[in-house]
């Protein structure tokens, strides 16, 4: 997923602006494969993806500066690059696709330097993390689990099961991590919706999840937090009577839940929030909490499943053992489902290492420069 980000020109030609943080094929037409050969006049390791600029030179003879967008750094160094994998005048083939708007701007899949050494964007299917070492559910002196870290240890939660919200009841339906169906008649079985939002789902789906709010570095409120890529934690604060919950991939967004015993809000009474109101309790070894105030300008999950602020949830959060977090919700919005509907999934326990922020943010092009053979 990517965000509109700047101007370049290209040989005294405007390019489209280049685009950072998006659902790929929306940008890119993964069936128009292209190939570049030529010299590298900058590469730029930069959040929120990283940028390959190249002089190509084509049958005729004439050189136009190609750029070429990778996935964000943090992402590249699990693939095996470094900011100084590709330099200045290196001589280098690169295989990917075309924009969709017939600009000279390509998603990179494989990069091979003259050396033969080779280069390649990281998968679309993350890969599990490695297997925590079996141990029982840590617990709080009061006997409750915890959640996040146990002290003098290191780990976050990631990898979730499922891509997206889906109605317990629909059975297995095939979509990318980003929630985009494999089949677009699978649609009405994703969640009990009312018409229009029927529709709405079925167009964000069609046009490939182009509006996701998310690309504008808005966060990833509701359920949607726990399925979003770079992991998540929880910070208790028992002592306080609440728990913070931090993803990794939302610029520093954090969500708040009251452990307290008050009663929510009324929405009436408050200004409604992406990570809504949330108070919570526990019932045995289950966090049980409630949440409402939600805004409407963010997807509730991935794959672009409307709500209304007429949005309450009720989520539910175990540890089973030590590796598993299990959760739960049930979402009640009459304005867009005929019913209250379920969903659950689990996440890994990803031990051994901090989690790792990805910042939804612009690159060092927010301002229009050359980038043409003339001079860089």
């Amino acid at each position: 997923m990517r965000v509109k980000l700047c101007f370049v020109l290209v040989c005294g030609a405007l390019v489209a602006p280049l685009a950072a943080h998006h659902e790929l094929r929306a940008e890119f037409n993964q069936h128009k494969p292209v190939s570049l050969r030529g010299i590298v006049t900058r590469f730029e390791w930069n959040n929120p993806h990283a940028f390959l600029y190249v002089d190509v030179q084509d049958a005729g003879g004439e050189t136009a500066n190609w750029a070429v967008e990778w996935a964000s750094p943090l992402e590249l160094r699990k693939a095996g690059w470094t900011r100084e994998a590709l330099k200045v005048g290196d001589s280098v083939t690169v295989e990917g696709w075309l924009a969709r708007d017939g600009s000279k701007l390509a998603s990179g899949r494989i990069v091979a330097l003259a050396n033969g050494k080779r280069l390649s964007d990281p998968p679309e299917t993350e890969a599990s993390p490695a297997r925590a070492q079996s141990k029982p559910t840590p617990r709080w002196p009061d006997g409750h689990p915890r959640l996040g870290v146990v002290p003098g240890e290191q780990g976050y939660w990631a990898s979730p099961s499922a891509a997206s919200l889906v109605d317990t009841s629909a059975g297995n339906i095939r979509m990318d991590k980003n929630g985009l169906l494999a089949n677009l008649d699978d649609a009405g079985k994703v969640a009990p919706f009312q018409p229009w939002a029927k529709g709405l789902y079925e167009y964000r789906q069609r046009t490939l999840l182009k509006d996701d709010p998310m690309l504008g570095c808005l966060p990833p409120g509701g359920p949607r937090m726990f399925q979003v890529a770079h992991g998540m934690q929880f910070l208790e604060q028992p002592e306080r009577r609440r728990i913070f919950v931090m993803p990794g991939g939302g610029n520093r967004n954090w969500r708040l839940i009251q452990l307290d015993g008050r009663a929510l809000p009324h929405s009436d009474d408050v200004t409604p929030t992406y990570f809504g109101y949330s108070s919570g309790h526990w019932d045995g070894d289950t966090l049980v909490v409630e949440s409402d105030a939600f805004v409407e300008r963010f997807w509730f999950s991935n794959g672009g499943l409307p709500h209304t602020e007429a949005l309450r949830l009720i989520e539910k959060f175990s540890r089973p053992d030590f590796n598993t977090l299990k959760y739960e919700v049930l979402i009640d919005d009459p304005g867009t489902y005929t019913r209250p509907w379920s969903s659950a999934w689990t996440l890994r326990w990803v031990a051994g290492q901090e989690i790792q922020e990805y910042f939804c943010q612009d690159n060092s092009k927010d301002e229009p420069h050359m980038v043409g053979p003339a001079g860089r």
